[in-house]
C-alpha cells in the first residue's frame, strides 16, 4: 500500500506482554488443575472414611472418620494474583517502553501573528 507507514512495536513491550499472558494462563491453569476452589488456599485436605462401630461388623453401624492429608490446593487467590500481576506487567509495557516520537522541525514551527 502506498503512503501507509507501518510502525513496529518495541521488542521489550512485546516481551512484557507475552510474559503477562504466560503468568495469567499459568495462574488460571494451576487453579483449574487443583479443582477451581472458590475458597482460600489449603495446605491439608480432609478425607472422609467410614469406619464400623464394632470392628468386623459393619451391619451394626458405621461412623465417619476424617483423615487429614497434607496437600496444597490453590484457592481463588491464585487466579486473582496472576491477574493483578499480568495487568501490572501490561501497564508497565504501556508506560515505560513507549517509542520516541518523531520530531520533525517543519511541523513543529507554528508562528502566530
Amino acid at each position: 500500500m502506498i503512503g501507509i507507514a507501518r510502525r513496529e512495536a518495541p521488542r521489550g513491550r512485546l516481551m512484557l506482554r507475552a510474559f503477562a499472558a504466560v503468568i495469567l494462563f499459568a495462574g488460571f491453569g494451576l487453579w483449574f488443575s487443583h479443582g477451581a476452589e472458590v475458597g482460600f488456599w489449603k495446605t491439608s485436605v480432609g478425607k472422609r472414611i467410614e469406619v464400623p462401630i464394632v470392628p468386623g461388623m459393619p451391619e451394626l453401624g458405621v461412623q465417619e472418620k476424617i483423615e487429614w492429608e497434607e496437600r496444597f490446593v490453590s484457592g481463588i487467590e491464585t487466579p486473582l494474583l496472576s491477574l493483578v500481576l499480568a495487568l501490572c506487567l501490561w501497564g508497565l509495557s504501556l508506560l515505560f517502553l513507549r517509542p520516541k516520537p518523531n520530531s520533525n522541525p517543519s511541523t513543529n514551527n507554528h508562528e502566530f501573528t
